[in-house]
């Protein structure tokens, strides 16, 4: 790939809070209601038009918990009125039948809700917050209801990994357009659940099983944190570039700007390129010329088994969960099982 003109991103999550009422043990933010509210309006807009200046992508408005924010509606307008498709990340706690309404005449064209198991008894002990799974079904039912799309997002640990097929199943009853697992990441909070992480043979058989699922359930399938899919798909297919799917996009075709105003290649990975405010709101130049997106671009540059493995140009390991654990981001993914040889 070619370093000196990078691809420009087809996603930018943008951090706007990181207040949330809740505080999940496996947040990547660290959230909590006394969490720190993020930039103010005025920086909030110039962010978006310092991206909407560079590219036309989907822009999406995270958290913590965007409803937080009193000015939500107006950076959703701002960021349609400038050419970029709006949609955004939520606990679904804030979201009523009025709120969804605003939402979608707001310019939001997409929610991602978070569901982190197929009933009360295992979302709510996972995310630590009685009534967290009631809050999702009715939240998911005003977004139905304001024609608003929406996907299920799921933090994949030990705690639900025998659960998803019936969290699939369950997003497909709710309405859901796709169902997006999320391999978890020990940043942020979740810190404290390195016991909790996947361990080769079982992240094997997880993304094995999600390959599964489309056509067990007639649900489409996104993996986050997990780009060895990109390698599942291609060996069941025997690399059909129908069922193609995407490796590790950080720095490439993904992007992630935090409650401070901070560029990164991803959320999850707690590196800095570059801060937008410091550098006057330019974000082209963060993205274009920063030696940290540089190296995460450069395949060749990851060491150890990925170094080895036919789908590293594909794939690419997840570098945030590498450095998590490892300490170095350019180190191999610690749940693979590769490398792997080229399909036959």
């Amino acid at each position: 790939m070619d370093t000196q003109q990078p691809p420009k991103p087809a996603l930018i999550a943008f951090e706007v809070t990181t207040r949330c009422r809740f505080a999940c043990p496996h947040c990547r933010a660290a959230a909590g209601p006394g969490a720190d509210g993020g930039l103010d309006t005025a920086q909030c807009l110039q962010v978006i038009s310092s991206i909407a200046d560079y590219c036309r992508c989907t822009l999406i408005l995270t958290g913590g918990e965007p409803t937080e924010r009193s000015d939500l509606i107006e950076l959703v307008e701002a960021g349609r009125g400038k050419g970029l498709r709006m949609v955004m990340a939520t606990c679904g706690y804030n979201l009523d039948d009025r709120l969804a309404r605003q939402l979608r005449q707001a310019g939001i064209e997409a929610i991602a809700f978070s569901l982190d198991g197929p009933d009360p008894k295992v979302h709510d002990m996972v995310r630590g917050k009685d009534g967290a799974f009631e809050t999702i079904i009715e939240a998911a039912g005003a977004a139905r209801r304001a024609g608003l799309p929406f996907q299920i997002n799921t933090t994949i640990t030990k705690l639900n990994v025998g659960c998803i097929v019936d969290i699939a199943r369950l997003a497909k009853d709710m309405g859901a357009t796709c169902f997006n697992p999320f391999i978890l990441v020990p940043t942020g909070r979740a810190r404290k659940m390195l016991d909790k992480v996947l361990d080769g043979p079982t992240y094997e058989q997880t993304l094995q099983l999600l390959a599964q699922i489309p056509a067990m359930l007639g649900i489409q399938v996104r993996v986050t944190c997990g780009p060895q899919f990109v390698r599942v798909t291609a060996q069941r297919t025997k690399g059909s570039a129908k069922f193609r799917t995407h490796g590790c996009m950080g720095g490439i075709g993904f992007g992630f700007i935090s409650h401070k105003g901070d560029v990164q290649a991803c959320g999850f990975l707690d590196l800095v390129a570059g801060n937008l405010v410091e550098n006057g709101y330019d974000f082209a130049a963060i993205w274009e010329r920063s030696w940290l997106l540089s190296a995460l671009r450069n395949r060749a540059a990851i060491t150890g088994q990925c170094r080895s493995c036919a789908f590293l140009d594909d794939c690419g390991g997840c570098r945030a969960r590498a450095y998590c654990i490892s300490g170095d981001y350019l180190a191999s993914d610690p749940v693979c099982k590769g490398p792997y040889p080229a399909i036959s």
